[in-house]
């Protein structure tokens, strides 16, 4: 009987495994999350057909503009406007394929509303009936985490992230035209580096694109204090950080090496950390 067999670690992991191996899959084309509005248009309205229009629009300009696009279809009185923006590291094909997603999700998700942003890993997609897109609300924002912690050396462990996401995004905001970029950090032997990406719709100036991701890590210590994982997205900014590298290409930033005291590992910490590999897996990470 299941319930009588041994304790054991190998026993254990052997269990987590086969339920790990008969997880269905999360679908790639899934989005992380996304908002509708409260107000409707008109079915079969001028709005619609605008919104018809602009939306394969922002998907084709995005390929002729390194992944961006800020679009209007101005049929009065009724005019959409649209923005669109892939992921700085991800390659025109698969920014392609995630906008087409997108254009395509966002109205089946938010059927005949006149506002609506969607997000995916490698892009976002948004449009509105109000021109100023990229001042949208600090509510359309959302939080996602690693349900896991950082056992050791946590105090550290969020000093090094806030260094790293505060030094890419100054380099994002100031160094580049894309308003992107990425970069890591040494952290212990448990988890060698952290890795962090940063990214402004690239028509932000430099002052609000830095503002932003300053005001969104601000969020960090309440939500993702000592989390192995975590992201914060608005429409206007957004930034990410992992113990494994998640990002395209190498990185554009790259910090030095912490000093912390080296506790000797405790008997069976090799067993336990093997296991929280398995968690991990188990785990809807972000």
């Amino acid at each position: 009987m299941f319930l009588s067999l041994p304790s054991s670690s190998s026993l254990f992991l052997l269990c987590l495994l086969f339920l790990l191996l008969h997880l269905p899959p999360i679908a790639a084309d899934d989005p992380l999350y996304f908002i509708c509005s409260n107000d409707n248009y008109t079915a079969n309205s001028t709005y619609e057909t605008n919104l018809d229009i602009l939306l394969p629009t922002l998907v084709s300009n995005a390929s002729l503009s390194r992944g961006f696009s800020s679009s209007s279809i101005s049929q009065k009185p009724n005019e959409a406007y649209g923005l669109a923006l892939c992921r700085g590291d991800v390659n025109i094909s698969l920014c392609l394929s995630c906008l087409s997603t997108a254009s395509h999700d966002i109205v089946r998700r938010c059927p005949n509303k006149i506002e609506a942003v969607i997000w995916y890993d490698h892009c976002l997609l948004r449009y509105s009936n109000q021109r100023s897109l990229a001042t949208t609300e600090e509510s359309q924002e959302f939080i996602m985490w690693n349900a896991n912690a950082v056992t050791t050396d946590g105090p550290l462990f969020e000093k090094l992230v806030n260094e790293l996401l505060t030094t890419i995004a100054d380099w994002a905001a100031y160094n580049t035209t894309r308003k992107f970029a990425a970069g890591e950090v040494k952290f212990t032997t448990d988890f060698p580096m952290i890795y962090g990406l940063v990214q402004c719709i690239p028509d932000l100036g430099a002052g609000r694109c830095q503002q932003c991701l300053q005001e969104i890590m601000e969020l960090i210590p309440e939500w993702l204090g000592s989390k192995r994982g975590g992201r914060v997205l608005r429409v206007q900014c957004n930034f990410r950080f992992e113990v494994y590298k998640f990002y395209y290409g190498a990185p554009m930033r790259k910090l030095g090496s912490p000093t912390p005291a080296n506790p000797a590992r405790k008997k069976g910490k090799q067993d336990h950390s093997l296991l929280e590999s398995v968690e991990l897996g188990l785990m809807i990470t972000v």
